[in-house]
């Protein structure tokens, strides 16, 4: 059971690369997630997100994606930085939300991704802003405003053995 992707904008951003300074911030942000003593910020911790490619279908990732928790389940979003184009990660978990799987504070876990809208979304949207530093928030802020693009939210779920 697969989501239908939010189209990607006419503007924004260019597409972060995982080079420089981003590729150290990167590699430290997934040495948290497989950290027993991940540390989070304000309710705002890292994960690693390991997904199945759309259209290779060949295991992609790790990649370093913020979350935080409502109840049970991880809320992450796909904000690339605020660039014109959605992060490849999130047309993988469009395509196949029940096979991928994430690291956080040292477990591997399988989850089911789905994406929230309605309102789902306006309740988290405001609970995460809630939980969020004003430095996430004006971070977040200025992705929005750097696209014209929706930002979505999209939520991971333990998947249980006999899905």
């Amino acid at each position: 059971m697969s989501f239908q992707p939010l189209p990607n904008g006419t503007y924004g951003r260019p597409q972060p690369r995982a080079v420089g300074i981003w590729r150290l911030v990167g590699d430290y942000l997934l040495k948290q997630a497989h950290s027993t003593r991940a540390t989070r910020f304000r309710g705002v911790g890292a994960l690693a997100l390991t997904t199945i490619g759309a259209k290779s279908g060949l295991e992609r990732g790790p990649v370093p994606v913020g979350f935080v928790r409502d109840g049970d389940d991880w809320i992450i979003t796909a904000t690339a930085a605020g660039a014109t184009h959605h992060p490849s990660w999130y047309f993988n978990l469009a395509a196949h939300p029940d096979r991928a799987t994430i690291v956080t504070n040292g477990e591997r876990i399988r989850v089911t991704a789905t994406q929230l809208s309605g309102e789902e979304l306006a309740r988290v949207t405001a609970e995460v802003r809630a939980k969020s530093s004003r430095m996430t928030l004006r971070t977040i802020d200025r992705y929005r405003a750097a696209t014209d693009r929706e930002l979505p939210l999209i939520r991971l779920r333990r998947a249980h053995a006999h899905d």
